[in-house]
């Protein structure tokens, strides 16, 4: 049997491993575990292993394959709180400088602001695009105008047809 008829015929089976194999602190992607088992396959396949075997051994021997990668594969992960001392320097939290916005990006949207209240929107339009710019949010904007943040979500939407291209930020 060729390589790529019996990818074709233990694909499904494999895929669905992957899947399986997945846990939820894992980094690595069932799309990396079924790669990972077709080499185990090409391998087998290319030394003349899979000839006289059956479908069954071929799917468990992928399996086990898997497995023992996963196993020898740990990902090593250390979870640490901000809030933990580290040293004389404080905690991780005192040594991570909080972000600042940069003066051309908050110049850019001013600009993109006013080309937008310069063209056909509406005036509860213009008033959401201006609150959405000042970083309120849905319901925020809702309360504030006195709308339910559904009607706000909905002229969000209207907003970003009317500017397809235009909208990045908002």
């Amino acid at each position: 049997m060729e390589f790529g008829e019996l990818v074709k015929k233990f694909s499904p089976q494999i895929k669905h491993l992957a899947a399986r194999s997945i846990t939820s602190t894992s980094v690595i992607d069932k799309e990396d575990l079924y790669q990972e088992m077709l080499m185990h396959l090409w391998q087998r396949w290319k030394k003349g292993e899979l000839d006289d075997k059956r479908d069954a051994y071929i799917v468990q021997s992928c399996y086990f394959h898997l497995r023992n990668y996963l196993r020898c594969h740990k990902e090593k992960a250390r979870i640490v709180s901000l809030n933990e001392p580290i040293g004389e320097e404080g905690t991780l939290e005192d040594l991570i400088p909080a972000p600042i916005p940069l003066f051309e990006e908050r110049i850019d949207d001013a600009i993109f602001i006013q080309q937008m209240k310069e063209k056909e929107l509406t005036r509860r339009e213009k008033e959401v695009a201006e609150l959405l710019s000042e970083d309120y949010t849905l319901r925020e904007i809702g309360k504030k105008l006195g709308i339910s943040h559904v009607r706000v979500l909905k002229i969000k939407e209207n907003i970003g047809k009317k500017f397809k291209k235009e909208m990045r930020k908002i």
